[in-house]
């Protein structure tokens, strides 16, 4: 599955396709990739270190929610605080953490799952 970010969501809307492609993948929706879907059980680190609950939110600048956090992409600038690997001992400390979600996600979980 192609995610609709950046150059590809770009691509999308100049041919009037978005809305299309994002329907294919909402009724495609598949609640059993949930469980196997990558921002379940690994998370990305930026160069500076910031975690990620995936590539995609990483390409998106959406960094990994703090427990203060709720899981939707309003979240403002001010309400934000970038964890980092500096931040944490171990992994262990993020298993409770929500991942951050957004229409993106679909992707991940339509059909077979691509994650």
């Amino acid at each position: 599955t192609n995610m609709p970010i950046k150059r590809f969501c770009d691509f999308l809307v100049r041919r009037g396709e978005l809305t299309e492609y994002m329907d294919l993948l909402v009724r495609n929706f598949n609640p059993e990739t949930l469980e196997q879907v990558m921002c379940t059980k690994l998370v990305s680190v930026n160069y500076d270190g910031v975690l990620y609950d995936c590539d995609f939110n990483q390409q998106l600048d959406l960094p990994l929610l703090t427990t203060a956090s709720h899981s939707n992409t309003t979240i403002s600038d001010s309400d934000r605080k970038r964890r980092s690997v500096f931040d944490i001992g171990s992994l262990e400390e993020l298993c409770d953490t929500k991942v951050r979600t957004s229409s993106h996600c679909f992707g991940c979980t339509a059909g077979m799952g691509s994650s």
